[in-house]
This record gives C-alpha cells, structure tokens and sequence, in this order.
C-alpha cells in the first residue's frame, strides 16, 4: 500500500490514460444530446446596448473583460457606416488606446493625425477634400475622423498617435507629389516632381471631367513616368523623398494588381500593412513599451490564420506577435443585418448608396443563423440594441460547423451584429 490516506496508487501508461479521456468525455455528455449549431449560437449569444457612447447589457460586461486582458484589439467592420464608428468611439472610452490604426496609408493618417486637437479640423479636411478629391480612404468621412479624433482624446497616453498602414489611395498622388517637393529634395528631384506633378493636373482633370478613377495619375501614369521620378530621386533625392515614392510606387503596384485581376494584389497589400504596423510600432514602443492598440479595418484583414481571400493578414500577424510579447490579442468584427451600403459613383462625384439584407449577400450567407438568433429588442429600449456572440464558447464542441463558420469561430472571439446600417458622411 501506498500513496495518500493508504489508498494503493496505481501508474497506467501515458498513452493508455489519453485513450481513456474520450471515454471518459463520452460517459459524461451521452445523456446530454448535442445541441444544434443554432442552439449554440443562442446559448453564447448576450444583448449589447449602445446608448450616449457606452455600453451596456450582459454583453457589455464580456466584452469590457475581453478588451481589459488584452493590449491589441482589432475590430473587423462593414465600411462607412454611421453606426460602426460610434460602436468603436465607445470601444476607444472603454480601452483607452495609446494609438489607433486604420485603413488608410501613412501619410494620410498623418496629416489627419496633426488635426486631431485642432477646433478647424473639419473644415481643413474640407478644404484638402475640395483640392485633393478623393485623396484619403475613410479618413475623408466625417464620422470616421470625428471617430479618430474621440480615440485621441479618450487616450491616457500624451502620445497618442494615429496609424495609417494600409497603401495611399487612388487620388492621392497629388499631396504625395506635393510633400516630395516639401522635402527638400536637390534640383534634379525638383525637375522631376514638378513635370510629374503637371502630368497629374491633367490627369486629374480628365478623371474629374468623366469620373473615370482608371485616368488618375496613380493608375494611368507610365513606367516611363515612373522611371523619371526615379532616376532624378535616386540622384539627388533624400530619405523623406524616397519614401514618399516608394508609397507611391506601391500603391499603384497594388491597384494595378487588382485591375488585373491578380490575387497578388491581396497578397501584397498584406505584407505592407504589416511593415507599416512595424515602422510605427517599433519607434512608438521606445516612449510606451507595452502600448494598447484598437485597429479598425475591413473583416477580412483582421481575422486570425488565413483570410477569406487566402492570405495571413494583418490579424493574423499581431495575433502571432501578442503571443510572441506574451500579451493577448481579441479579435472581433461588427457587421449589420441590413440596411444601406455606401457606393462610389466615380471620382469626384457625389457618393450614392444601395439597400443590403446581409444574408442574402452571396459572400455573407453564412451569417444568417446570427441574424436569425438576434436577440430580441426590448420594448421602451432606449439606444442601439446589439447581439454579441462569444465565438471562443463555440470552439472544441463537436458542433456541426458549415465551413464559413468554422473558419469564423477559430478566426474572432467576438460577433456582433447590428440591426441596421445606414450611411456615413463625406467632409465636403
């Protein structure tokens, strides 16, 4: 006899003891029957209320303790919405974030980073919107830079910071083209943006006159035009010049690609949200060693493992480094039942906007048990009534998982679902 109160202790083999446990899983659930996929969702599912910019609800107290143990938190959305902003501008008084990433390129995210603070800071952006139409992605929508401007003042951190990591967008070549001859290049550079900077008036001319965004001078330049930049850049340029062509350089590599076609384009654009997020993260962590980010980009980047379009996103990359800095990473997207969509009606004009019931969307199919398992809407309500489902319940159940759905509850941690969505304001 051995062991503790003489009770003899028996050693099995490791092997035979891990054969055991799902025996020992099955004795215990086989008088409970497994529950439906639908059953499940209604099980994990909490009402979440957006009422005057904060939460509350069951689901504001998962989500408060979700986004308390984690330093990245990355919202997935559908894009211009009024709503979706102020769902993330409560997120921001919740979080507190030392900085805020978006989809939007570099440069722009830093003009606007320099306004936040400022009281003109609508109507500067009105002006650079009326100069540079379609100059910036998001960050030229009214409730997407209040939204920026909310996280900067709901931040502890002096040193708030807006990031942009995604490439510049299609009208933008005119301020990259002007910041190039702000650089202080030598003569030679000078020559060469100032021809490329006439190529681009009447570029922009003929785009603004037929709405044809393919005639900018970011997609319709040449290589040849290109070159030029180049060589006179290489010659007498200095580093902020360089850059700036390079941000040029690679965001009509990437637009290009996708006129093409090419899922290369995706493939590329991953990659260079990731060395953006580096070139801002690395310097930022000198002053804030152990900085809270919220990032704010289209549910396709902001997943974990591969994404719907088959790459390692940017999701995927900051999941990896949170564990890497042995911090934790939540992962959640924000998408509405129906409603209506923003749509461009071509460059410079007027934006226009289509109705949309989500499930019957063929790349959204798969959220219709979501949508079917809202939770019911108070009567008297006041403020916004969400659904959120915590997706991590749903892992490891054996549950009956179409394939769009496995990939999403091993991707996020959090759903949430919106009744309806209506569409945001250009700064005009």
């Amino acid at each position: 006899m051995n062991g503790f109160n003489g009770v003899m202790r028996v050693k099995l083999p490791f092997a035979l003891l891990l054969a055991a446990l799902p025996m020992a899983a099955q004795a215990q659930t086989a008088s409970k029957p497994k529950p439906t996929f639908e059953q499940a969702l209604v099980e994990v599912r909490s009402p979440l209320v957006l009422d005057d910019g904060k939460f509350s609800g069951a689901g504001a107290d998962v989500l408060s303790a979700a986004v308390a143990e984690s330093r990245f938190v990355l919202l997935g959305e559908d894009h211009i919405t009024h709503e979706i902003p102020r769902f993330a501008a409560a997120l921001c008084a919740m979080m507190h974030p030392d900085a805020y990433a978006v989809e939007a390129g570099p440069y722009t995210a830093r003009f606007v980073n320099g306004l936040l603070h400022d009281p003109d800071r609508v109507a500067k952006m009105a002006a650079r919107n009326k100069a540079y139409p379609n100059n910036m992605a998001f960050l030229d929508i009214r409730e997407e830079n209040d939204l920026a401007a909310e996280c900067a003042a709901s931040s502890h951190n002096p040193h708030f910071a807006l990031w942009g990591l995604d490439q510049e967008f299609l009208g933008s070549s005119g301020p990259l083209l002007e910041e190039m001859a702000a650089s202080h290049p030598g003569p030679r550079s000078l020559e060469a943006v100032s021809a490329a900077q006439a190529r681009d008036r009447a570029a922009t001319a003929s785009a603004l006159s037929s709405g044809d965004f393919s005639k900018l001078f970011l997609l319709a330049s040449t290589d040849a035009d290109i070159q030029a930049l180049q060589s006179a850049i290489d010659a007498d340029g200095n580093d902020a010049t360089r850059d700036l062509l390079h941000e040029f350089t690679e965001s009509r590599r990437i637009y290009r690609l996708n006129g093409e076609g090419s899922a290369e384009s995706n493939l590329v654009r991953a990659e260079l949200l990731k060395l953006h997020f580096l070139a801002d993260y690395v310097p930022f962590k000198q002053q804030t060693p152990a900085p809270r980010i919220l990032f704010k980009f289209g549910d396709n980047h902001t997943g974990k493992g591969f994404s719907y379009t088959r790459e390692l996103n940017l999701g995927n990359f900051i999941a990896e480094l949170a564990a890497g800095e042995q911090a934790k990473s939540l992962h959640m997207f924000v998408l509405g039942a129906r409603g209506m969509h923003f749509t461009m009606t071509g460059f410079g004009k007027p934006t226009g906007q289509e109705p949309f019931v989500m499930a019957d969307d063929p790349d959204y199919k798969w959220l219709a048990p979501a949508v079917a398992n809202m939770a019911p809407q108070q009567p008297g309500q006041a403020g916004t009534m969400m659904t959120l489902y915590d997706l991590r319940k749903l892992r490891y159940r054996g549950l009956d998982l179409s394939r769009e759905w496995e990939h999403v509850v091993y991707s996020y941690d959090l759903c949430v679902v919106m009744p309806e969505l209506t569409v945001a304001s250009p700064i005009q």
